[in-house]
C-alpha cells in the first residue's frame, strides 16, 4: 500500500495538510505527555499545569522544562517527520540530510550566523522603540504583556545552577529548538512555498515571517525574521539541512552558554533584553555585507554533491 498520499499534491493542499498534522500530533504528543506525567505528579496534573510558571510546588522548574521538551518534540519535531513521509519514503532524502556536510562548509555557515549578531542586535533595539498608534493602545499593551511573560519564561528556563542544568537546556533549547524549528521550517515549508511562488527569495523571506511570527515574541520580531531568512538562505545554498540546523544550533547554544557562564539573565528586570544602549548602525552594516559576501561565497563553493533531491 503506498501511503505516499501528499507526493503530488498542490502547494496549498501541502500547506493545510502540513497545519492539520502539526495541530493533531501536537495534540497528542501533549496529552500523552499529560498522561505520562501524571503517573509522576502527586494530585491533579491539570491543577498542577495551570500553577507550574508560580514555581510554588518542589519540582515545578522540572515539570516546566519537561512539558517544553514534549511541547518541542509534539509541534515541531514529530509532524514534520511524519509529513515527510507521507511524501516520501525516504525521510532522510526527503529532507536532503543523508550526507553529512563537509566542515568547511559547516564553519562557514557558523560563521556567518556568528557574524549576524550586530544586525541582530540593531535589530532588537529598534524594533523595542517602535509604538503603536494612539488608536492601538491596547493592542501594543498586549503585545508589550506578551513579551514580558515570554521574557520572564526565558530567564525561569536558563536559570542554571550545575553541570546537569547546563546540558539539559543545551538539549531542550539548543538541540531540540535547532532540529525541530528547521525540519519544520527550512525543511518543509520553505521548500513547498518555492514550488507554490517559483520564486526562492519570497519563498524564504516569507517562511521566515512564519517562523518569527510562531514566537509570538514582537519586540524580537525582526530580529528572528532576519535570522530566519539567513537559515532559509544557507539551506537553499547548500541543499542540506544539517547546514541550518547546526547554525541555528549554535546560535541558542551561545546564548544558553552565555547566561551559564556569565551568570547573567538573558533579560534584565526591565525585560528588554540585553541590549541596553543603542547599537552602532556602522557595526551593524558593516554586518550585513560580510553576511550577503559569506552567503555568496557559501552558494560559489557548495555545489555538487549538494544537489537536492527533495520530491515535493
Amino acid at each position: 500500500m503506498d501511503l505516499q498520499i501528499l507526493k503530488n499534491a498542490k502547494p496549498w493542499n501541502q500547506i493545510l495538510a502540513l497545519a492539520l498534522i502539526t495541530l493533531g500530533v501536537g495534540i497528542f504528543v501533549m496529552l500523552l505527555g499529560i498522561l505520562i506525567a501524571s503517573l509522576f505528579v502527586d494530585g491533579n496534573i491539570l491543577s498542577r499545569l495551570s500553577e507550574v510558571a508560580l514555581l510554588q510546588h518542589p519540582g515545578d522548574l522540572s515539570l516546566m522544562k519537561y512539558f517544553q521538551i514534549i511541547s518541542q518534540i509534539g509541534f515541531f519535531v514529530s509532524p514534520p517527520l511524519f509529513f515527510a513521509f507521507l511524501v516520501d519514503k525516504n525521510i532522510g532524502r526527503f529532507f536532503s540530510i543523508e550526507k553529512f556536510p563537509p566542515m568547511g562548509i559547516m564553519l562557514l555557515s557558523i560563521v556567518i550566523m556568528l557574524i549576524a549578531n550586530p544586525v541582530n542586535e540593531w535589530l532588537v533595539y529598534h524594533n523595542n522603540l517602535m509604538h503603536l498608534p494612539e488608536a492601538l493602545s491596547g493592542i501594543e499593551q498586549w503585545m508589550r504583556d506578551a513579551e514580558e511573560k515570554a521574557a520572564e519564561m526565558t530567564n525561569i528556563l536558563l536559570d542554571m545552577h550545575s553541570w546537569k542544568d547546563y546540558m539539559l537546556n543545551l538539549f531542550m533549547i539548543g538541540i531540540l529548538a535547532a532540529l525541530g524549528e528547521e525540519l519544520l521550517f527550512r525543511g518543509v515549508l520553505q521548500p513547498i512555498l518555492i514550488k507554490k511562488f517559483g520564486n526562492e527569495h519570497l519563498a524564504i523571506w516569507l517562511t521566515a515571517f512564519v517562523f518569527s511570527f510562531i514566537h509570538f515574541q514582537f519586540y524580537g520580531f525582526f530580529a528572528r525574521l532576519f535570522a530566519g531568512a539567513v537559515l532559509g538562505y544557507l539551506y537553499f545554498y547548500t541543499k542540506n539541512l544539517w547546514i541550518p540546523i547546526l547554525a541555528h544550533f549554535f546560535n541558542n547554544a551561545m546564548a544558553v552558554s552565555y547566561v551559564y557562564f556569565t551568570n547573567t539573565p538573558l533579560y534584565d528586570i526591565n525585560l528588554e533584553g540585553i541590549i541596553n544602549e543603542e547599537p552602532n548602525s556602522y557595526y551593524a552594516l558593516i554586518s550585513l555585507l560580510f553576511i550577503a559576501l559569506g552567503l555568496y561565497w557559501l552558494k560559489r563553493i557548495a555545489i555538487p554533491p549538494f544537489e537536492s533531491s527533495h520530491t515535493l
